[in-house]
C-alpha cells in the first residue's frame, strides 16, 4: 500500500485521478487559487456583511470544471449551499474568524475530494473524522493512529488538512495538515512508502535526502511542505519521496534513514534581527522565557536565537513584517512589568538575511565551520550573528540583506 498526498491543481485533476488507483490512500487538499474565492467570499460576507453570491459563483464554476458527473454536481450544489447558510447566520452571529476559516475550507477540501473520488472511482472518508484534537494547538496522536486503524484501507480519498476538536468544531491541523495527515497514516498502517506529490522539484537537484536534512530543508518559509509532516514517517521508518506533479517522468527525491553525505544551502529573505542588550539582562533568571513569551502572546515567529554566556545580550530574527509588533512587545515587557527595572536595557534591529547550510556531510567533519567563515571572511561578507545545532547537521549565518545572494552563491 502507499499513501500519496496532492495538492489539487485544476489542469492536473485528471493525473491526479490516475495516481489515486484501488493500492492507494490519498489525500487532497485545494490548491491557493480555490482557496482564495473561498476567503473572499468570507471577506465580504463576514468583514462588509454583503452577499457573497458573485464570489459563490466563481466557486461553483470551479468545481464543475473538475468533473461533469451529475453525481458529483448534485454534491457541489448541497455543499456550497450549505457553506452559504453558514455564512448568512455568522454574519449575525458573533463567531471567531479563525472558526469560520477553519470550517468554510474544510468544506473546499471535500469538494475537491469529492471531485477526485469521483474521477478515480475511490470511496471518500471526510479527513475531520481522522485528526483528533483536544484543542486547537493539541493534536491527539494516539486517537487519530486509532480512528486511522480502524477506518483507513486502500482506494480512499481523503480531504487533509483539517481535523475535528473533542467538541465538534473543525479546525485546521497545523500549517501543512495535508502532507502531515498523509505521512500519520502512512506511519500508522506501515505504508509501502509516502509519497508527497507537489509543483515543482521541491528539493531542486537531490536525489535523497534524510529525514533530519529535509526538516532543515522544509524550515524555510515557502518549503513545499512543512517540516512537521516529516517525523511520523520518521518515527516509522517509512520513506518518502517527494514528487513533481507537473513532470511524471521525474523519479523524486528520496527521503530516509540513509545518509546522502551531501550539503545545501537554504535562505532566509526579509527578516529583522532584534538584539536585546544591557546590564540589566545580567544574572536576571528567567528573561529569556519573559521575553520568547510575550513575542509568543504577540504572534510574532522567532526564526533565530543567539545569546552568549556573558548574558548581556540575546538576538533573534523575526520576519520584517512583524518587526514593530516585536519591538513594541518587548518595550512594554520592561516598560509595564514592575519587576523589571531594566532602565539600560537598549532594543535595537536591522535588517538582515539567513544563510544555512546543512547536511550529514557536515557531522564529525573537523574544519567544516572553519571553511564557511573564511569564505565569507575572504569576500568581505561580516557575518552578524550565528548558530550551529549541538546535531552538527546546519550552520546558519545572520547577514546583511545586501549580503544575503553574494553569501548563498558562494556556499552553493
Amino acid at each position: 500500500m502507499i499513501v500519496r498526498s496532492f495538492y489539487l491543481k485544476r489542469q492536473f485533476a485528471g493525473r491526479i485521478a490516475a495516481l489515486c488507483t484501488e493500492d492507494v490512500i490519498a489525500v487532497i487538499r485545494p490548491e491557493r487559487a480555490i482557496e482564495s474565492l473561498f476567503s473572499e467570499a468570507i471577506s465580504v460576507t463576514i468583514d462588509r456583511k454583503k452577499n457573497a453570491s458573485a464570489q459563490m459563483e466563481s466557486i461553483k464554476e470551479y468545481f464543475y470544471s473538475l468533473e461533469e458527473a451529475p453525481s458529483y454536481r448534485e454534491k457541489v450544489d448541497t455543499i456550497l449551499d450549505t457553506v452559504s447558510g453558514y455564512l448568512r447566520e455568522a454574519m449575525y452571529v458573533q463567531t471567531e474568524r479563525n472558526a469560520i476559516q477553519d470550517y468554510v475550507m474544510a468544506k473546499c477540501a471535500r469538494l475537491c475530494a469529492e471531485a477526485i473520488g469521483t474521477k478515480a472511482h475511490g470511496r471518500l472518508l471526510d479527513g475531520t473524522e481522522l485528526m483528533i484534537c483536544h484543542s486547537v494547538q493539541h493534536f491527539d496522536w494516539q486517537q487519530s493512529q486509532a480512528q486511522i486503524r480502524e477506518r483507513c484501507v486502500p482506494g480512499l480519498i481523503i480531504p487533509g488538512g483539517y481535523g475535528r476538536l473533542t467538541t465538534g468544531y473543525i479546525v485546521r491541523v497545523g500549517k501543512d495538515g495535508a502532507h502531515l495527515m498523509a505521512s500519520l497514516i502512512g506511519a500508522t498502517l506501515e505504508a509501502e512508502s509516502i509519497e508527497f506529490y507537489v509543483d515543482g522539484r521541491a528539493f531542486q537537484s537531490e536525489a535523497a535526502m534524510t529525514y533530519d536534512e529535509a526538516a532543515h530543508y522544509c524550515s524555510q518559509e515557502h518549503a513545499a511542505f512543512a517540516s512537521s509532516a516529516v517525523w511520523p514517517a520518521k518515527n516509522a521508518g517509512i520513506p518518502i519521496v517527494v514528487k513533481d506533479i507537473t513532470d511524471p517522468s521525474f523519479e523524486g527525491t528520496l527521503i530516509s534513514s540513509t545518509s546522502s553525505h551531501s550539503t545545501a544551502v537554504i535562505v532566509d529573505r526579509e527578516l529583522d534581527l532584534i538584539t536585546v542588550y544591557g546590564t540589566g539582562l545580567l544574572g536576571r533568571i528567567g528573561m529569556s522565557g519573559a521575553i520568547f513569551s510575550t513575542l509568543a502572546q504577540a504572534h510574532v515567529n522567532v526564526r533565530f536565537i543567539a545569546q552568549t554566556s556573558s548574558e548581556y545580550s540575546i538576538s533573534f530574527a523575526v520576519k520584517s513584517a512583524e518587526k514593530d509588533r516585536c519591538v513594541y512587545a518587548i518595550q512594554s515587557l520592561f516598560k509595564d512589568n514592575p519587576l523589571l527595572p531594566l532602565d539600560d536595557v537598549v532594543v535595537a534591529n536591522q535588517e538582515v538575511g539567513i544563510v544555512t547550510v546543512f547536511g550529514s556531510r557536515m557531522r564529525n567533519l573537523p574544519g567544516t565551520s572553519a571553511a564557511i567563515y573564511n569564505k565569507m571572511g575572504q569576500a568581505g561578507i561580516n557575518i552578524i550573528a550565528s548558530a550551529q545545532g549541538g546535531e552538527e547537521l546546519s550552520i546558519s549565518l545572520v547577514v546583511k540583506a545586501a549580503d544575503v545572494e553574494k553569501a548563498s552563491a558562494l556556499l552553493q
